[in-house]
């Protein structure tokens, strides 16, 4: 009895983790301007497209399987925002996991949106991209925006229940700076 369930909640864990959401949609950052100044404000919308037919995925509620980074050109070789702390958490043996998770059925004409607010800031040496819902506080050096004032956005979405994920398509934005 004890193999059977042995094998029946390894099942569950394996089967329940290894699905990816993202397979199978396209991701999508986009900005209300091309062009900001410090001390700007900026709206980010994420939208999440299914290639073909009607789909379903998962999100938690506090968007933390979103990551979003901004890289200055010469910084865009690495993705260096700092990793939040997290626990991966499996599927519920209850089943409801409601209370974390939000699930959304997408189609093409109904793809998911979501409207961000973020800033950005100065302090004497750097840039700073901030946007609090995503608990996101990047910091750019000065130096390289006077050098070349274009601006990476790379991210990913991960699935709820494990690593995989997919890759926003890379998005850039100037920032002016005087």
């Amino acid at each position: 009895m004890k193999n059977i369930l042995t094998i029946f909640l390894i099942s569950i864990l394996a089967f329940g983790c290894s699905k990816n959401d993202f397979e199978n949609t396209n991701l999508h950052l986009e900005f209300d301007k091309e062009t900001y100044q410090s001390n700007d404000n900026f709206e980010l919308t994420i939208r999440i497209v299914p290639i073909e037919a009607e789909k379903t995925i998962r999100l938690y509620k506090n968007l933390n399987n979103i990551e979003i980074s901004f890289l200055s050109k010469s910084e865009q070789l690495g993705f260096h925002q700092e990793l939040k702390k997290r626990f991966i958490e499996g599927p519920s043996f209850t089943g409801d996991d409601s209370e974390y998770i939000d699930e959304f059925t997408i189609s093409k004409k109904k793809p998911f949106e979501k409207k961000l607010l973020g800033t950005i800031s100065e302090s004497e040496n750097e840039i700073i991209f901030e946007i609090s819902d995503l608990k996101i506080k990047d910091k750019i050096d000065k130096t390289d925006l006077l050098e070349n004032p274009n601006i990476l956005i790379k991210g990913n979405c991960r699935t709820v229940y494990g690593i995989e994920g997919k890759s926003f398509e890379t998005k850039e934005i100037k920032v002016v700076v005087e």
